[in-house]
């Protein structure tokens, strides 16, 4: 005699995981490898399809495999007020996060990119892509949108 079991074996096992990042959620990883370029600030900067113009500095951050991509950020420094906006894409095995700072921000950017401690978050349309020393502050602080609060410009509101 044969009876039916109320559920078939293995019914309620998960699908496998495809571990693949968030990349609409943003991704952080860790800083293996930094390169830069001290730029004269009169010329246009390609870095494989990154232009900047009047570019001052460049630098490149390599990570973390994020799932299949290799990670990179980014920075360009020009003095022009004419830059794009951050920006992100996945290009063949590749996951690309770009910035660019005004060029006064090349020595200590290049500082805090050498430390031990750096990492970096890249992904979404590229607006939150940033560097930091702590984990935490790419995770949680600056994570949040929506207006400043009255009598704040942009930079930093004081926590006194």
């Amino acid at each position: 005699m044969t009876t039916s079991l109320p559920h078939q074996w293995g019914s309620n096992l998960q699908r496998a995981q495809t571990h693949q990042p968030d990349w609409d959620g943003y991704v952080v990883t860790k800083v293996k490898h930094v390169r830069a370029a001290v730029l004269s600030g009169i010329d246009t900067f390609n870095a494989e399809g990154f232009t900047i113009p009047l570019a001052s500095g460049f630098i490149e951050l390599s990570g973390m495999r994020a799932g299949t991509f290799r990670t990179f950020l980014k920075i360009g420094f020009a003095e022009s007020d004419d830059v794009m906006l951050p920006s992100f894409e996945l290009v063949d095995n590749a996951a690309i996060g770009t910035l660019i700072l005004p060029s006064h921000a090349f020595a200590s950017t290049l500082q805090l990119a050498n430390s031990p401690t750096a990492h970096f978050r890249i992904g979404g349309d590229g607006r939150r892509n940033a560097m930091a020393t702590d984990v935490a502050l790419l995770n949680f602080a600056l994570t949040e949108t929506g207006e400043a609060p009255e009598g704040i410009e942009i930079g930093f509101a004081s926590g006194r």
